[in-house]
């Protein structure tokens, strides 16, 4: 159970005055014995040199005007920041501690951000997710290619690091969405090298969106299109994304969705259907921005450094979007909805051991690209149904 303790009391002697300003009262604890592991929220922001928005190579509308010039810096209290009051203290106890703060503070929050925890593989943050007790969510039918670790642990994303995935939030273009999003660094590529996992305040980008393009969007939907190969063409194919390698079972999944699907002569499958742009959270039943309208549509391609520039049909990409009725987008309004989800989003350096956990629907996030040639950047992500 979360309590508060003195400032005084939450710190060991030798650590007390670094962290002094972080405790203030905001002192989490497990249920254990004297020395239990105990969590600090930490006041001050981390040290960031902000990563350049404007112009940037692989990203998706960076040339825009209006585009925004940096990456912001974390704000106080998005994400929230937690680290050890002390180093000791097996993992699990720390998963107590960890599920007390994310029960409490993680909806209001949108995000979290706990430090120096002791994860240092694939499998300390399985066991970690396992002893958080909330239900683990296959990743099936998603749009990025992952590959599975471990038990219910991928890879973030498998595309090529230098290039940088747009803001959104995940697999908001389906009928079931993870409810939470678990991502561990495991090795961190170096401040200088970028690959930080910006975050996004999707309650304030609902504030911030257009009007009269708000309005379109819920009075026609976002269609979603999607285009995925066989094995034999391409390495991210249906095979993959389904989980299978049985046609009947891909057709189950579509059905079952009421989706609009035909397999095409060259063994790939193409598939169709609308989903709203806003959802209201269960929890607090305010109305998000919940859409992968950006990040979807074809002009992710145009950036993409496996695709060259190569243009060809808008719905031939691997994905795409536009209203719900057909009609395309406008190219103004795309870039719209990017500025508007990058204005609010923040960044901050990975370190080995971090965890970050996001409300899905409140938080959007994206990666940003690491320098060319950098292959050292690992982080692990976890989805959970609750």
């Amino acid at each position: 159970m979360a309590a508060t303790i003195p400032s005084k009391l939450c710190l060991p002697a030798y650590s007390r005055l670094p962290l002094l300003r972080a405790c203030r009262g905001r002192c989490f604890s497990g249920t254990g014995a004297v020395g239990a592991a105990r969590l600090v929220q930490v006041e001050e922001p981390p040290p960031y040199t902000p990563a350049r928005l404007a112009g940037r190579q692989y990203l998706s509308g960076s040339h825009s005007p209006g585009f925004p010039e940096f990456l912001g810096s974390v704000r106080p209290g998005f994400p929230a920041v937690f680290q050890p009051a002390h180093a000791t203290g097996p993992l699990e106890e720390w998963a107590s501690v960890v599920k007390g703060v994310i029960d409490r503070e993680l909806t209001g929050a949108g995000a979290l951000l706990f430090r120096g925890l002791p994860i240092r593989t694939d499998q300390d943050f399985g066991q970690f997710c396992k002893r958080l007790g909330y239900d683990m969510m296959v990743y099936k039918g998603g749009a990025v290619d992952r590959s599975e670790l471990t038990d219910m642990v991928y890879t973030a994303a498998d595309e090529p690091l230098e290039m940088t995935i747009d803001l959104h939030t995940e697999m908001s273009y389906l009928p079931q969405w993870p409810k939470k999003l678990m991502f561990c660094c495991i090795k961190p590529p170096g401040e200088q090298y970028g690959g930080e996992t910006p975050v996004t305040d999707m309650r304030s980008v609902l504030r911030d969106m257009d009007p009269v393009l708000l309005d379109r969007l819920r009075k026609r939907g976002i269609r979603y299109i999607r285009n995925i190969a066989d094995r034999s063409r391409d390495v991210w194919c249906w095979q993959r994304t389904f989980r299978t390698e049985d046609r009947e079972e891909v057709e189950k999944f579509l059905t079952e969705r009421d989706f609009s699907f035909q397999w095409n002569s060259d063994d790939s499958v193409t598939y169709w259907y609308v989903m709203p742009a806003t959802r209201d959270h269960p929890d607090t039943g305010e109305t998000l921005w919940f859409n992968q309208a950006t990040s979807h549509h074809c002009s992710y391609f145009y950036q993409h450094p496996n695709f060259g520039g190569a243009e060809q049909a808008k719905f031939r990409y691997p994905f795409h979007t536009c209203y719900g009725d057909g009609e395309e987008f406008r190219q103004e309004e795309v870039t719209h909805m990017q500025q508007i989800q990058w204005r609010h989003a923040v960044g901050f350096h990975w370190q080995a051991g971090d965890v970050l956990v996001v409300d899905n629907m409140v938080t959007g996030h994206g990666r940003m690209g690491c320098t060319p040639g950098v292959s050292g950047r690992k982080v692990v992500v976890s989805l959970t149904s609750n």
